[in-house]
């Protein structure tokens, strides 16, 4: 078996990093595994269920950071909003 590792990050438009680094990993199948045209499919479809189970946690993870650093971000505009409305 072999090991991918998928990692999303969120950067600004100056590449700095909002959130930190998400990073999955998942085993996969090592090359030997494809032994011919009939086991092709088969290893294949396990390797892509794989990578795409885990690439779909890894975003859902980062959208999960995404969300949180914007409600921090909305709650100190609305904090310093009120402070200059009193």
């Amino acid at each position: 078996m072999m090991k991918m590792r998928i990692r999303v990050t969120l950067h600004d438009e100056d590449e700095s990093e909002v959130t930190d680094a998400t990073t999955m990993e998942v085993q996969v199948p090592d090359f030997e595994a494809f032994t011919g045209p009939d086991t092709f499919g088969k290893v294949f479809d396990q390797y892509e269920r794989k990578v795409l189970e885990s690439r779909n946690e890894a975003v859902e993870i980062a959208t999960e950071k995404y969300l949180g650093e914007m409600v921090k971000k909305n709650t100190v505009r609305s904090r310093d909003s009120e402070r200059e409305n009193n």
